[in-house]
């Protein structure tokens, strides 16, 4: 299969990771279906241990699945890709990591970290690179970059230096950019800059976009679709409003009720969960939130339910869903 206008950026189906750790199996991942349009941002919603950063290490092979497909641009490369299969997908999709302190090597000067990528894949090298280096870096705001390109990370600000990532990222040519909580470690200060930095670099260079994160409010400002992932599960996905403003899943709605200083007009339905987030190593049968939820009922807990449409393009993966929508549909 190959690439057209009309292909997907990037295609998920059934995709399930297992790790295991000593005599147990965790399931990280379960049964995941996701689909990332072109030039489209995707938000990825969970709490800590929910599954979306091992998603972003699915997606570019860090981790290999277990089972199920990963499709971009119309090549499956699930499994066993070639050394040369590999590194063509490492250039198409870019990791831009959470942490701007740790990810870069403080012994290389930034223009050896942006530059690398070009080496790699071909791209340029000698004074074409270098020149091609210095106009990255005055694309995403750190100028000059001629003079930037000689300094070395300590020099540079948390947030000066999550803009390195992202040139580093950009360098290979990528189709698609991994951000996984891009903004989470800097100053609340500069987290709007970087994110519209990362909006214009989809406006402009046609870019596709996973957006990984814990808030709620970041997800609604950079996405077009958000996908809540709970357990290792994604439980709905939808438009961005509708998820964040009509939230169908007991567990988005937690959520949304626990977001800091969330609009009055819209805060939903404030609902009481019990208990603790299930162990990936233990999950309960059915639906991973059964367990926690108020509106369970033992049908919830004999299998896991499908995804059911909640509206238009909106999904959620639950037997009572509770958005406005459903409830006028059914009292129709």
């Amino acid at each position: 299969m190959t690439s057209g206008p009309n292909v997907n950026a990037l295609e998920l189906k059934d995709l399930n990771k297992v790790f295991t750790s000593g005599n147990k199996k965790v399931h990280a991942v379960s049964h995941v279906n996701l689909t990332l349009r072109k030039k489209e941002v995707i938000a990825i919603v969970g709490e800590s241990g929910s599954g979306k950063s091992t998603i972003a290490r699915l997606i570019t092979r860090l981790h290999a699945p277990t089972s199920g497909q990963l499709v971009i641009d119309g090549q499956n490369i699930s499994q066993n890709p070639s050394g040369k299969e590999l590194k063509h997908l490492r250039q198409r999709v870019q990791m831009i990591f959470q942490d701007p302190f740790g990810s870069i090597n403080p012994l290389h000067s930034i223009g050896y970290t942006v530059g690398r990528p070009m080496e790699i894949h071909g791209i340029a090298k000698g004074k074409e690179k270098d020149k091609r280096v210095a106009q990255l870096l005055d694309r995403v705001g750190l100028n000059p970059g001629i003079e930037v390109a000689k300094k070395l990370p300590h020099e540079l600000s948390g947030g000066q230096r999550q803009r390195v990532g992202i040139a580093r990222a950009l360098a290979a040519n990528p189709s698609i950019l991994l951000a996984d909580e891009p903004t989470s470690m800097l100053d609340v200060s500069i987290r709007l800059d970087v994110m519209n930095l990362l909006l214009d670099l989809r406006d402009q260079e046609g870019l596709s976009m996973i957006f990984i994160t814990h808030d709620l409010a970041g997800a609604r400002y950079m996405s077009d679709r958000v996908a809540v992932m709970y357990a290792g599960h994604i439980v709905e996905v939808g438009p961005t409003d509708q998820v964040i403003n009509n939230p169908a899943h007991p567990y988005t709605i937690l959520l949304r009720s626990a977001a800091p200083k969330p609009e009055e007009s819209l805060r939903p339905e404030r609902i009481d969960s019990r208990g603790d987030i299930p162990s990936l190593a233990a999950l309960p049968t059915g639906c991973p939130f059964a367990p926690r939820c108020p509106f369970a009922t033992p049908e919830c807990t004999q299998a896991l339910p499908q995804f059911y449409d909640v509206g238009i393009e909106h999904q959620a993966r639950c037997i009572h869903p509770q958005n406005q929508t459903q409830k006028e549909l059914s009292h129709a």
